[in-house]
Order: structure tokens, then sequence, then C-alpha cells
């Protein structure tokens, strides 16, 4: 079964609202084996949008809509949908009156402009919405079926899972999903570099197809299954994602729903070691990245921000001779902050970051993008020199994802630290 998706609103196209709605259905959709083989988005306007509407249901057999089902003028998708489907718009008593008794409950009148949330086209129906005003609808020709939803992300979603997916499985007759991914992950590797080393696993992956897709620092490699039951998908899926985590075991951190934090926070928990982080041009970003895994405070003890050479003396200790001979940006003093942090809190690994993150404070010799990044273990001590392109957030960004390959590198047991960068 395929599918269209289409997502309503000017605030999409003028850039103001990132449309993630899209991806999120599209995701869902793939789980139970319904392949979205289109993604529209279009604005509040009532030609447009009508001509959109009645090109996906000439085309598709099923489609979901997002967004334009507010109380105000410029919320017109129920009124084109009705039209589309040559409907008349009915008044709703039943949701009117819960539409009235919501308002009532939070100590409000009603508006004149929601009455329209309670109008329904003519043989639709609800998808009721105890998040917000705006209920969804289910409207179909016997050959095409619409799934109309509100654009405000949480009730989507609630949407979704509570009416949609549960509607698409039923008409489905209990066959099997014919989509099922898997996603491997890596750090510090290029996605040219890792696809030349992938080469002929991928040549022999078919049926599956194997995507890499490229972040900062990052590359996941996207297993998919297309046209095989889940009894033959999944051990297919199994075996060529363990290929490819051997082949790219030096880079390779997990699957799915892994993070690079979750990652480094299990090999700390095997290796029974604690961390401690010492920032400056990230300015707290590392140990915010460490700390947004559930479970860190096992083995996060905590970090300073020592932005000012001032506070590298005072609260870490580095030497003023140091940061005099060398400057604060340089592998000497890395290296002491990394060992500087570790003293200081106890902890069996430190790390640190030193560097200019711009777009001021370059050097002809220390240029923007020029960080140093450092981990220190009670095994070893490496210290990297990285000159990053890019705007200071990029910057900021690649060298804290750096320092956390460096970190996840230095605590595996198997194959020693690697050479990450991001």
């Amino acid at each position: 079964m395929g599918a269209e998706i289409v997502a309503i609103g000017n605030e999409l196209l003028l850039g103001e609202t990132v449309d993630t709605n899209s991806a999120h259905v599209a995701r869902c959709l793939a789980r139970i084996g319904v392949r979205v083989h289109r993604t529209t988005v279009v604005g509040d306007d009532r030609e447009r949008l009508r001509s959109v509407l009645t090109e996906v249901r000439d085309r598709s057999r099923l489609v979901v809509t997002m967004g334009g089902l507010g109380p105000t003028h410029d919320d017109i998708t129920r009124e084109v949908v009705a039209e589309v489907f040559d409907r008349r718009l009915v008044l709703d008593e039943q949701l009117l009156s819960e539409l009235n008794e919501r308002f009532r409950r939070f100590g409000y009148e009603m508006p004149p402009g929601n009455r329209s949330q309670a109008e329904v086209p003519e043989g639709a129906r609800v998808i009721p919405n105890p998040h917000g005003t705006a209920p969804g609808l289910i409207i179909d020709d016997g050959r095409t079926t619409f799934y109309v939803l509100p654009g405000v992300p949480t009730e989507m979603k609630a949407l979704l899972d509570d009416a949609v997916l549960p509607g698409i499985l039923a008409a489905s007759d209990g066959r099997e999903p014919v989509v099922q991914s898997r996603v491997v992950r890596t750090v510090g590797i290029g996605e040219s570099a890792l696809a030349e080393m992938l080469a002929d696993v991928v040549a022999e992956a078919a049926p599956l197809e194997v995507a890499f897709l490229p972040h900062l620092g990052r590359v996941d490699v996207r297993l998919t299954a297309t046209g095989l039951s889940v009894s033959d998908a999944e051990p297919r899926l199994a075996e060529l994602a363990s290929a490819i985590a051997a082949r790219a075991s030096r880079w390779y951190y997990g699957e799915d729903g892994t993070t690079l934090p979750d990652a480094i926070l299990e090999k700390l928990r095997d290796r029974g070691w604690t961390v401690a982080v010492a920032e400056s041009c990230t300015g707290g970003g590392l140990g915010a990245a460490l700390t947004e895994a559930p479970g860190s405070s096992d083995v996060f003890l905590g970090g300073i921000v020592a932005y000012s050479n001032d506070v590298k003396i005072a609260a870490l200790g580095v030497a003023q001779d140091l940061l005099e001979e060398h400057g604060a940006v340089s592998e000497p003093v890395c290296r002491s902050m990394a060992t500087a942090i570790r003293e200081r809190f106890g902890a069996a690994v430190g790390c640190a970051i030193t560097g200019v993150a711009g777009p001021g404070g370059g050097t002809p010799e220390k240029p923007v993008g020029l960080v140093y990044c450092g981990v220190e273990t009670p095994l070893d001590a490496k210290i990297r020199r990285l000159d990053y392109p890019g705007t200071r957030d990029a910057v900021r960004e690649r060298a804290t994802l750096s320092t956390m390959g460096l970190l996840l590198s230095m605590t595996r047991a198997d194959d020693g630290p690697a050479e990450v960068t991001a």
C-alpha cells in the first residue's frame, strides 16, 4: 500500500516552522507496511490547496493531511476537503457541545469562530481530539481515504496513534507489514569513506536497500526491507547490520535509537569509570550532551566551564606560565585541563576542550575553527588538534562531537583508541 502526505500552512512555506510532522508520519506508516510515495507542502491558498488535494485523491489510495483545521479565516482545509469530495459541510451538534464544554471547563465562553471546528464534511467520521479543539476527520469515497489531522505536532501524533494507524491496520485485514528498517550508527568517518569501506557488503545486500545518511560528524546507514514478510525481513536486516557493524567497528556505536551519549555511558559503566569535563569554547555543550542520556548520573560527575584564562587558573589550576607560553588554545593547555578536571572531581576520565569558535578572535597562527580536544583515562591520554570550517555553532557542535567520539574510542576494551574526528 502506498500513501501521500500533504502538509498545509503558509508558515511551512515561509520557513517559520519546520515540517517535522511529515517525517514522523512517514516513519510511522513505514512501520506498519505503508510506504510514502510523495510528500507535498502547500500554503493556505484555497485554489492551490484544492488543486493539490484533487491530484492526490486521483492518484493515491491513502492520504494524510496535516494543518488548517483551526478556527481562523486561513484555516480552510475542512472546507476544501469537502469541496474535493463534493460533500456539504454539516454542523455536528455533538461535537459543538463538546467544544462548548471544553471552553467552559477552562473558564471561558467559546468564541464564535470555533463553531467552524464542529462543521464536518457530510459522511466523514470524526477523530476526537482530547488534546485540542481541532478534531481530525476520516473521509473516503470507496477508493481513496483521507485522514485529515491538525497540524500541532502533539495533537497530530496523538490522533495518528489513536485512530489513523489502528484504522489502516484494520483495513489491511491483518497482513504483515512489508516495510522494515534498521539504522546502523557511526561517528568520526565521512560518508564517502564509509561507503567505500562497505562497498562489497552493500553490493550483496539485495533485496535490502542501503542508504547513507550524513549528519554533522556522523553517518547513519539505513537498511530497508521492502516487499518481504516480517519473518523474512528481520533476520536479513539483523545479518546485514551485524556485517556493517563488524566492518566499521572502529566507528560504530549502535543501532536505531541508540545515541552517542548512550554508547559512551554504557562503555564507562562497563569499565567502572566516572567522567568529568573541562570546557572552554563549547561553553558546557559537552556536559549537556553527555547528560542527555538517562542514567548519566551513574558515571557523569560534573564539569567546569573555564572560559577565561583566570578561571582556567583558579578553578582548574592550569599554570599561568603554560598559558603565557602556549596560549589558551594549545595542546599543552588542553592536556593540563584534562588532567586537572580528573584530579578536581576524582574522576577516572577527564575530558577537555579549548578552541577558537569565532566569528572573531582568530589569528594567522590560531585561526577561527582551531580546536584542541583531549581525553585522559587511567590507561592513556590523547589530544587531538582539529581545524573546522563553518559557523560558530558548527565549530562548537563539531568540537563536542569529536570529543565524544574520542571518549568512546578510549573507553573500548576491545579494539583500543581510534583516530576519531568529526
